[in-house]
């Protein structure tokens, strides 16, 4: 697990590390793509980076593993399902999404 900020940084840099980070970003982005659409300024946001990462997966890859690698679960040697599970944790902060809004009553 990345203990320190230059640890994180060089896991961000790998580029098998970056190559996974792709693969998961783009199964959250055909995921997200696929939700209903509610209306909100929150799925709005999520959607359109959806878009943007299914039309340029390769300039999104990066940002996300620098934001995957902040995780202090994740190495270069996580399960595939863990890399996929951080990715979708941080998309709502890379949409600029902030977090899910409470249902309505």
């Amino acid at each position: 697990m990345p203990a320190s900020l230059s640890e994180m940084d060089y896991l961000a840099g790998r580029p098998e590390f970056v190559a996974r980070v792709r693969a998961a970003t783009v199964k959250a982005a055909v995921a997200v793509g696929a939700e209903a659409d509610d209306g909100t300024e929150h799925r709005r946001l999520r959607r359109a980076l959806s878009v943007n990462v299914l039309q340029e997966p390769e300039s999104w890859s990066s940002r996300f593993a620098r934001a995957v690698a902040t995780s202090a679960a994740i190495e270069i040697d996580s399960l595939d399902s863990e890399i996929e599970f951080s990715v979708n944790s941080v998309w709502n902060s890379v949409a600029g999404a902030g977090a899910e809004p409470a249902p309505a009553a």
